[in-house]
């Protein structure tokens, strides 16, 4: 074996320790299973309490665990520790160890599991409270779980990691309903000391692998995921994840804005997105992926398709949905649609797209083969999707068909609803949707994402140069550096920025207000970073009030005991929408930039943000500044490509830069981006950036 996790997965040798007589035990259970899957190596009961007459033995670990290759321990946890430092001396080459009691039920568990770690040592040990391994190609079925015996479709190039033992067996399942299965599985359990992202990295490499789909419900190494994403990207491959989980942000005290909604699912999808990764929404969604894209399937940004289907209605819906997800369903050219309507297909109702067959296409299937041939022939188009219904009377016709969409040369799936049970068996696999649902959650996986345009160089260079003056003008003191200072330095990074003055200063360079135009006036304090909340803000100031204006904010900030407190003055500004723009350094994620609804909003929950990882991949800020654009409408996307560059910039050279917020960041009135309000979190050190 070349690999240490081949043990795992390719065991010749298994040792089951806790194995007892009664049925239903785990041990016993694994035993019946592992025969019952038709494995052919060897399986001994290790120091059992009775002789098995039925398997060899192994009386003392220790001394003979160099025979194993897998040891499954189903002992007690407080037990085990014993048990597994034994198999580490004795030489045995990986354990799966199912018992539970250990982190996962507090203090007492963790300390126990520290103790588990230490005896493994440099042994393989998968677990603790897992439900072990599957492999397909050894006919290995290390589990006691009842899934395994089901009927399933042959094993196809899937592989499932997942946190949790009954998830990872549902999304099996899943993927089993839609004529799918997985090579390999498993389950990690409280990963003492294989990781998921272990696993994964060892079934990436399997060349029997195409898909690696992962269950997360907790991320314990954000770079080793990352690197999963960017490795299969490299052989070619897919990783699709599924991830439950909820935001822990609002437990953790902030001063931004930004930092208070920046949670873990935003990061989560912004390394997702980062390193090639696919999430999934849900299982459904989790099993239509995995099912679609075992196939080497890679469709351009915007793909043209050729919709077929029995129901013009049900052509007019798949046409629909690919519209809206950014594909094209355009009329056929002039050579197709004659050699279409040259065609004796019974019934057709319509050669044009979406073509309708009509419910008699089956009476001469050999026509509607001629007709896709003709499609796949045609250069325009880039995909092709049939829907067929029912099919009681004649199954077998449609598994034809099936077979005929699989070879192709141009990508083409094929929905067949409602189908007679278990008729689908047997098709192609990644071929055979059972609904128009299933496969449009699963398309946009095979699109390609647009290319990013070319790195303007002279502005990239005048970002990091305007990042570096500004980084050098930083107060060496922790803490918060309030508008005052932080308007005047994202000023001068080159983030547009309102005039912003004190009360005297703003006197002096305005003795004479404009008339008619109004102003903000707001306290400045390290106390008050969210002074709106405070009743610190004013807005709507005439310019002959703003000296009353400002004594009455200062009487109320003298009333909070506010320190350093002092008046700002600004024009305030006719705008059609409001952004925020700020950045957190993410004790797991490390830095970000976060970018999303501004003002009031700027704590919204359930608001849509985006999330652009520090340093920036290519691309990542012009494709968020482009989904700004689509959602607030007006806003000019170079601009605020602009300022999303700059700020990043600042935030890559800034490492003592713990939060910002710019909010809000107004649309003006011709769409470009200008900040009315700032401040600045400095932290006492450098704080590590762990992804």
């Amino acid at each position: 074996m070349s690999d240490p996790l081949d043990a795992l997965f390719f065991p010749s040798r298994i040792g089951v320790i806790g194995l007892s007589k009664r049925p239903g035990t785990w041990g016993r259970r694994l035993v019946e299973v592992l025969q019952a899957g038709g494995y052919e190596g060897e399986i001994y009961a290790v120091e059992p309490r009775e002789p098995d007459p039925e398997l060899p033995t192994i009386g003392d670990l220790a001394g003979e665990g160099h025979l194993l290759d897998l040891l499954v321990v189903a002992v007690p946890a407080d037990s085990a520790v014993s048990v597994v430092e034994r198999a580490r001396r004795g030489g045995v080459r990986a354990v799966v160890l199912f018992t539970a009691g250990f982190a996962e039920t507090g203090d007492q568990g963790r300390e126990l599991q520290e103790q588990l770690r230490t005896a493994a040592g440099d042994m393989p040990l998968l677990g603790p409270n897992c439900l072990g391994v599957v492999s397909k190609p050894a006919a290995a079925d290390v589990t006691p779980s009842a899934y395994v015996e089901r009927p399933a479709p042959p094993p196809g190039p899937l592989a499932i990691v997942t946190q949790s033992g009954a998830m990872g067996f549902v999304l099996a399942a899943l993927l089993n309903q839609r004529g799918a299965a997985f090579s390999y599985y498993a389950s990690v359990g409280n990963e003492a000391c294989l990781r998921l992202t272990d696993i994964g990295a060892y079934l990436l490499e399997r060349p029997d692998v195409r898909v690696l789909g992962l269950y997360v419900e907790q991320v314990r190494d954000p770079a080793a995921l990352a690197g999963l994403g960017r490795r299969a990207a490299e052989l070619g491959k897919r990783v699709v994840v599924l991830k439950s989980g909820v935001s822990k942000a609002g437990g953790r005290a902030t001063l931004s804005h930004t930092a208070a909604v920046a949670g873990d699912p935003l990061h989560f999808r912004a390394l997702c997105r980062d390193s090639g990764i696919v999430m999934a929404e849900d299982d459904e969604t989790f099993a239509d992926l995995m099912t679609t894209m075992q196939r080497p399937v890679a469709l351009p940004p915007r793909p043209r398709f050729a919709v077929l289907s029995m129901s013009g209605g049900a052509g007019a819906v798949i046409a629909d949905r690919l519209t809206a997800l950014g594909a094209e369903v355009p009329q056929l050219g002039p050579y197709t649609r004659a050699a279409v309507e040259a065609l004796d297909l019974s019934g057709i109702a319509a050669s044009d797209n979406p073509i309708d067959l009509g419910g008699q296409f089956y009476r001469n299937t050999e026509s509607f083969g001629q007709l896709l041939d003709r499609l796949d022939e045609d250069p325009v188009l880039d995909g092709i999707i049939c829907y067929f219904t029912f099919g009681d009377q004649f199954p077998e016709v449609y598994r034809q068909l099936a077979v005929k969409v699989a070879d192709l040369e141009t990508p083409a799936w094929l929905v067949w609803a409602c189908p007679p049970d278990g008729a689908p068996s047997g098709t192609p696999s990644g071929v055979v949707h059972a609904s128009i649902a299933g496969l449009m959650r699963a398309l946009p996986a095979v699109m390609r994402v647009p290319a990013p345009d070319p790195v303007d160089e002279g502005a990239a260079t005048a970002a990091k140069a305007a990042a570096a003056r500004v980084v050098s003008q930083l107060p060496c003191r922790p803490g918060v550096v309030t508008e005052v200072l932080a308007s005047r330095l994202l000023a001068e990074l080159g983030v547009p920025y309102v005039e912003t003055a004190d009360l005297e200063t703003a006197a002096v360079a305005h003795p004479r207000p404009c008339e008619g135009r109004p102003y903000v006036v707001k306290i400045d304090s390290p106390d008050a970073p969210h002074r709106a909340q405070l009743g610190l803000v004013r807005l709507e100031v005439p310019g002959e009030d703003l000296t009353e204006a400002a004594a009455e904010l200062l009487k109320r900030a003298a009333e909070l005991g506010l320190r350093d407190a002092q008046t700002v003055v600004q024009p305030q500004l006719a705008h059609r929408g409001e952004l925020a723009v700020g950045a957190v350094r993410d004790p797991q994620y490390g830095p970000a930039v976060v970018v999303g609804p501004g003002g009031d909003r700027a704590e919204d929950a359930g608001a849509a943000r985006h999330v652009i990882r520090i340093p920036a991949r290519p691309g990542a800020v012009q494709q968020v500044a482009a989904m700004l654009a689509a959602e607030y409408p007006g806003l000019e996307p170079a601009a605020m490509c602009e300022v999303l560059s700059l700020v990043c910039e600042f935030i890559a050279q800034a490492p003592t830069v713990a939060e910002l917020d710019i909010n809000p960041l107004l649309i003006g009135l011709d769409g470009s981006p200008v900040a009315v309000d700032s401040l600045l979190v400095l932290a006492t050190e450098r704080p590590a950036d762990p992804a």
